[in-house]
């Protein structure tokens, strides 16, 4: 099966050329680390998070929550792959594309330096907390919420950002070269007689340098549901497309 994936793509690839592509790793999201934090987002920032239409739409910036206790010593951690990554350029078929991406996520790496991580916990309570409180204050937060919306509909989650690793810097790397001086990368897709060179870009990003920066981000990706007396409760989002994800967070 493998020998005949590899003949197809061969065939639906004859006209890539070098230097077709191009990889934004904006948002991606590593193994270790979490999403490259491109657009410095803060623990309690909420989301609504439309999987059909990969979209964001911030809800609150102010969820409580509370910070796990324990403080380890500054580390330098290295991401063990990356996807989510953003492709250009023109693909015959999704296959291609995603062999593609999945060699790119196994050939660069980020590496954070001097790096801590801030993980946050009680995210149901903090959300079922910030609810209670607006609609207390006379706020109308089943439509700021959008609630009957994602309770009621396939593919709907709230997203909310709850762990931070701090770094004193970020390096993108690959191969022993890193950040500016990675330009393009060659990556060989089963089936193609010659490897395809992928030029390598940061998008639209933030820089991750400085004194203990939020270089990377994780999320909980949550499924309300409407409890008891139809009270708001939250419960782990199941079946959700990562990538959809960080499709989304490139569109903020």
């Amino acid at each position: 099966m493998r020998a005949i994936l590899g003949l197809a793509l061969a065939a639906l690839c004859a006209g890539c050329q070098q230097g077709d592509f191009g990889a934004d790793l904006s948002f991606s999201r590593s193994a270790g680390l979490g999403y490259r934090n491109a657009g410095l987002f803060n623990p309690g920032t909420l989301y609504l998070f439309d999987q059909s239409t990969a979209t964001l739409i911030r809800l609150s910036d102010d969820i409580p929550l509370q910070r796990r206790p324990g403080e380890a010593a500054p580390t330098t951690l290295t991401s063990t792959r990356i996807d989510g990554i953003a492709l250009t350029g023109t693909f015959p078929n999704e296959a291609v594309k995603t062999e593609i991406a999945a060699a790119v996520g196994t050939k660069v790496s980020f590496v954070a330096e001097n790096a801590v991580r801030d993980d946050y916990q009680s995210v149901y309570t903090g959300l079922a907390q910030a609810y209670r409180t607006g609609t207390d204050a006379g706020e109308d937060m089943k439509g700021r919420w959008y609630v009957d919306e994602v309770v009621g509909q396939r593919g709907k989650y709230y997203v909310v950002v709850s762990g931070i690793v701090r770094a004193d810097k970020a390096s993108l790397v690959v191969g022993g070269l890193k950040d500016d001086n990675v330009v393009d990368i060659s990556v060989s897709v089963p089936g193609l007689a010659t490897p395809v060179k992928v030029a390598v870009t940061h998008g639209r990003s933030v820089n991750c340098s400085g004194k203990s920066a939020p270089c990377f981000f994780n999320v909980s990706v949550i499924k309300p549901y409407l409890g008891p007396e139809k009270r708001l409760t939250f419960r782990e989002g199941r079946g959700v497309d990562l990538d959809r994800l960080s499709q989304a967070l490139r569109k903020l």
